[in-house]
This record gives structure tokens, sequence and C-alpha cells, in this order.
């Protein structure tokens, strides 16, 4: 495991996971929320994964990801 990749955190998403996700509702609404500067932060985040750097991907997604809004997209995801 990395070292910046947090204990029990896997990032590691088939492509049917991922397409499953973004096939929901909720997936679409929080991919929306993600877009709301254009993508450059989610663009940010995927080049820090790609680089292995997983808490700099966390860094740049949770100002977006702690919004009550995302909050309830993801509780909504899970449950799913």
């Amino acid at each position: 495991m990395d070292s910046n990749q947090p204990m029990g955190q896997s990032f590691s998403f088939t492509p049917e996971q991922i397409r499953s996700v973004l096939g929901t509702k909720e997936g679409q609404q929080l991919l929306s929320l993600l877009n709301r500067d254009g993508g450059a932060a989610l663009r940010q985040a995927a080049s820090a994964v790609k680089s292995g750097d997983y808490a700099a991907a966390q860094r740049i997604l949770e100002p977006v990801m702690q919004t009550p809004e995302a909050s309830r997209l993801v509780d909504a995801i899970n449950r799913k």
C-alpha cells in the first residue's frame, strides 16, 4: 500500500463499479457537484491519485465532499 493512502481506504474500483455508481441519480448529482468549478478540482484529484498521492486527492476534494449535499448523496449511494 502507498504510504500516502489512508489506512483501510481503497481506491481500486472496477469500471463496472464506477459505471454502476455514475448510473444512479445520486451518482450523477455527486459528479455534478464535483464539476461545479468546471472540473478543475476533479482533474487535479484524479492526477494526484494517478501519481499515487491519495492524501492530496482527498485534500483537493474535501471542501466539496464535506458539504451537506455531498454527504447526503454519498450516504444514499452507500445504502444502494
